[in-house]
């Protein structure tokens, strides 16, 4: 019996395998395909103009973050026999997955404003119907886990195939291209997603609920979310966390070549590093999480993360070479607690929520949650170049990259201060199964 319920828990957990792969994937290669550097060197012809290559996945994006409440709300009042989420999941993949491997097929062979439109088109789909898939699929966490101990199990899986999907985007992506061509790259890992993602609705069974259940309105929901002190309290910290790790994720290859002497690719291989200790570490947090418990967990996190965010600025003078390289390293250890934690919080949060209201909407707290998180993503991705552009990133003058840390260091920090105010607990919530 306990083997049978560790492979449901498996085959679901590996659907974020490919769901990483997808988001990875086409975020690395995708202005690289259309905007190559030098042909002599790349092998490919420009098929976008470089200054119009940004505004297709700023539009796409837009659509994106339209989409989170949308498919949120259709998803929580979902009546379907199969369930409420697995419907999304099932029929949404499909075109997912037909959507991603289309990235890679543009209509002209050469500069085009038509390859414009159809990348922007089709990066509109990939992105809609990513959200169709892993919203509803984030949701189930709470009733694919059955306890509080199953639920960050389930989670720590999730995290284990989530970094195991990365690198694979990271690494084999490129050796597929190296081997063969984008073409090829995009069908076969587009397949392998599609795969691990239809475990889901192959092993998992949804709770069903009466189609006569009341639900509210979309804007009502929406409203009802964002009220919900534990959330809030919850999503401000770990948004700051997600600030500190995409600012950090954009500015490692100007760190690695200009504080640390190194060339730019090398800033892959030391955050790959940090994903091997995030797998090495990953075991090992259910057991912390159940001994101190989720908030305990997250505050030391923040302080964790914030310390090594603003050694940073030790970097190139007091820090150099391996040392520099272990606390990067380190690094591995709060990003696997993001990767797992977080998402096991919100399923409380929707549970506490669904128990004191009536009203099942995890749904819309996923969703919520990916809107948000996409807008500091942003912002984050505005402020680092912001950042460059004031204090300088150059060799004759670093002191922006050298800011970068302590920056975000701080505002990891200042996080503590919001996940202190985090108060629902794991008793609470089977309290009020009772």
């Amino acid at each position: 019996m306990r083997a049978k319920r560790n492979t449901v828990l498996w085959m679901y957990a590996l659907g974020y395998f490919g769901i990483s792969i997808f988001t990875q994937t086409t975020v690395k290669w995708y202005q690289y395909f259309y905007t190559p550097p030098d042909a002599s060197v790349s092998g490919l012809k420009v098929l976008i103009p470089l200054s119009l290559i940004g505004i297709t996945m700023v539009i796409a994006r837009i659509f994106d973050g339209i989409a989170d409440p949308v498919v949120a709300y259709l998803s929580d009042n979902c009546r379907s026999s199969m369930g409420r989420r697995i419907p999304f999941i099932l029929y949404g993949s499909v075109p997912l997955t037909l959507s991603f491997i289309a990235i890679w097929f543009p209509p002209v062979d050469g500069e085009s404003v038509w390859n414009f439109v159809y990348l922007m088109i089709v990066l509109i789909l990939f992105f809609i119907f990513f959200t169709v898939v892993v919203a509803p699929y984030l949701a189930l966490i709470g009733e694919v886990s059955r306890d509080k101990e199953e639920r960050i199990k389930l989670t720590t899986m999730q995290g284990v195939t989530q970094v195991l999907g990365v690198m694979v985007a990271e690494a084999g992506s490129g050796a597929i291209i190296h081997m063969s061509n984008f073409r090829v790259m995009g069908i076969s890992l587009g397949l392998i997603s599609l795969a691990t993602i239809l475990l889901t609705p192959l092993f998992v069974r949804e709770e069903k609920i009466a189609p006569s259940e009341q639900q509210a309105g979309m804007f009502t929901s929406i409203k009802m979310t964002m009220k919900n002190r534990y959330f809030i309290y919850y999503l401000v910290s770990y948004l700051m966390i997600w600030f500190g790790i995409n600012t950090l994720t954009i500015a490692m290859p100007y760190i690695t070549e200009i504080l640390l002497g190194e060339t730019a690719e090398m800033s892959g291989f030391l955050i790959a590093g940090a994903f091997v200790v995030t797998i090495i570490v990953s075991p090992f947090i259910p057991k912390t999480v159940i001994k101190l418990g989720k908030k305990r967990v997250m505050e030391l996190t923040h302080l964790i993360l914030g310390i090594i965010l603003c050694s940073m600025f030790l970097f190139g003078t007091v820090i150099n070479g391996w040392m520099a390289y272990i606390l990067i390293f380190a690094a591995g250890i709060p990003l696997a607690v993001t990767f797992i934690v977080p998402n096991a919080m919100v399923a409380d949060i929707a549970e506490w929520d669904g128990l004191t209201t009536g009203k099942r909407r995890e749904g819309m707290y996923f969703g919520a949650q990916g809107l948000i998180i996409k807008i500091v993503i942003g912002i984050s991705s505005l402020v680092t170049p912001l950042i460059f552009d004031i204090f300088g990133y150059t060799r004759d003058n670093p002191l922006g990259l050298k800011l970068i840390g302590p920056i975000t260091g701080i505002i990891a920090l200042i996080g503590i201060f919001f996940i202190r105010k985090y108060d629902l607990t794991e008793q609470q919530l089977e309290d009020r199964k009772l």
